[in-house]
């Protein structure tokens, strides 16, 4: 006996292929979705480049582009109409799943109060973390109270949220969020994507000098990343020891501003592929002095590379980073701290051998195929859970917290 396909409906804000983590994370869900068990329709305002990768129907949306996001053009602000809502009709979906507190999720989460549809997301973005990027700390005082009851509005309606670590599970239960209506599915890496393999001596040669050891930092150049922390390390390292070279790689508003501020760095641009994993592998060290990750992919590549991470002891990395065994730890603003623990790491080579070991273990575990194959079975039971109405909240009921929203 034949059974259907299950009918899902991803709202994805962005899927330009390597635009940023989120893209990323979608694009690799997308194109191993088993298609004898799903059928997916994707609405997007920022399709990908490459459409016919995804082998499902991608309905690119209404926007606005967000001209505000200076040296980050692309971000759009999608708009569901009409269309939206007569393509949902048509498609007559048994699960909904959103990726980020916009229009788009909003719509989403109503939708499927209406419809009596199970609603889900992945919770991608630490966006209260954020605030004080964004408005600063006095606005933060004034508003941010406020604002982060909105934003925690989307999490506290759906039907589920995918949290990537269990610290960021307390963040949003500290901020309304209900722990049975979480669950934590991680993040992962493609097998072989990422190893020490990639190695090549001779990458820097011509812009590090020879024989000096190379930390190495991964991100959008953005400020929700602590640009002033690194710009902090990086000017006491230089004093501490002048034998090690600091490696920037990746793109963004704040770029030009860092190579104004660290004039003896190396910096890469953007990378992808087996550019990006050559890279990685042939660094020392990782550096992630950012406090507002919700995960950190870049965490889990610099390990799978065999790097030791110094992270701050904050979000996700803090989950993902055994303090002494495959890197270290420090509190978020302790820009000694951070430099003694590199300067100590790069100065003791079996104590860096050591952790390198630990740092590949570390993350072998963590395969993508894995933790797909999670996220079907959660799509399963959320499904059958709401159907056979073991639900989280009763349904067509919308939790308090935003101002009022047009039907759907």
């Amino acid at each position: 006996m034949s059974v259907s396909k299950r009918r899902i409906v991803l709202f994805a804000d962005v899927l330009e292929e390597n635009f940023d983590g989120v893209s990323i994370t979608l694009n690799k869900i997308l194109r191993n979705v088993p298609q004898d068990r799903f059928e997916f329709l994707i609405v997007t305002p920022h399709p990908p480049l490459f459409p016919e990768k995804i082998p499902f129907e991608i309905y690119t949306c209404k926007f606005l582009d967000l001209p505000f996001q200076k040296g980050q053009a692309g971000y759009r602000l999608g708009i569901p109409g009409k269309e939206v809502k007569q393509k949902l009709d048509e498609f007559s979906p048994d699960l909904i799943h959103f990726t980020s507190p916009s229009l788009l999720g909003r719509f989403a989460i109503k939708y499927g109060k209406k419809h009596n549809i199970p609603v889900i997301n992945i919770y991608h973005t630490h966006f209260p973390a954020y605030l004080k990027y964004y408005i600063g700390k006095f606005g933060d005082f004034l508003f941010g109270r406020m604002i982060k009851r909105s934003v925690m509005w989307y999490y506290r309606n759906a039907d589920l949220t995918l949290v990537p670590t269990k610290p960021i599970r307390k963040d949003l239960k500290k901020l309304g969020v209900p722990k049975k209506k979480m669950k934590v599915w991680g993040r992962a890496i493609e097998t072989g994507s990422f190893h020490p393999d990639y190695r090549n001596d001779s990458l820097f040669d011509l812009v590090v000098p020879k024989d000096n050891k190379k930390v190495l930092f991964v991100s959008r150049l953005i400020k929700e990343k602590d640009m002033p922390a690194m710009v902090k390390i990086y000017k006491k390292l230089r004093k501490a020891d002048k034998s090690i070279t600091m490696i920037v790689t990746g793109d963004g508003p704040k770029r030009e501003w860092l190579e104004e501020r660290m004039r003896k760095a190396v910096f890469t641009g953007k990378k992808t592929g087996e550019d990006l994993a050559s890279i990685y592998a042939s660094s020392d060290l990782f550096l992630f002095p950012s406090s507002s990750e919700t995960f950190g992919n870049v965490v889990i590549e610099a390990l799978a590379s065999g790097l030791p991470v110094i992270s701050a002891n904050a979000g996700g990395p803090s989950e993902l980073i055994k303090h002494k065994r495959n890197g270290f730890l420090v509190k978020t603003g302790k820009t000694k701290e951070f430099v003694k623990r590199i300067v100590q790491l790069l100065s003791d080579d079996q104590l860096h051998a050591e952790m390198s070991e630990a740092a590949r273990n570390s993350i072998e575990a963590r395969s993508i195929e894995s933790l797909h194959e999670k996220l079907w079975d959660i799509y399963e039971k959320v499904i059958t859970d709401y159907n056979t109405a073991e639900v989280m909240m009763p349904r067509k009921t919308i939790v308090a917290g935003l101002p009022s929203h047009q039907g759907v």
